[in-house]
């Protein structure tokens, strides 16, 4: 094979995908899609919803589900399924990186105090 370098990328040689390291708006060259349609897939109590960006919170993830008719409020606490039966809370205003086919779940906060 033809200089792989161990890149999870085929085909995303040096140099391609702007400033390397220096983040920003278009990312590193660290996207999968490796293309200008960056959005992402994600379900939220099983529905589809699409972000788009991989640079969510929990706010935005649950604002974009409420966007496309999941029946959720914005006061629900959001979790993502981490599997085996494992579910991380993730807070308004955490910063998360999501992936295309990532599960969260959104139920009402049950705080009556």
């Amino acid at each position: 094979m033809p200089n792989n370098e161990d890149n999870d990328h085929p085909g995303g040689g040096p140099g391609q995908g702007g400033n390397p390291g220096q983040g920003g708006e278009h990312g590193g060259g660290d996207d999968h899609g490796g293309g200008p349609d960056k959005t992402v897939s994600l379900f939220v109590n099983e529905k589809p919803v699409t972000v788009p960006d991989k640079k969510q919170t929990g706010l935005t993830i649950k604002q974009a589900a409420i966007a496309q008719h999941v029946p959720i409020q914005l006061d629900f606490v959001l979790s993502i399924e981490r599997g085996g039966g494992k579910t991380e809370l993730i807070g308004d205003d955490q910063k998360i990186t999501v992936h295309d086919g990532d599960r969260f779940l959104a139920i009402p906060n049950d705080d009556n105090s």
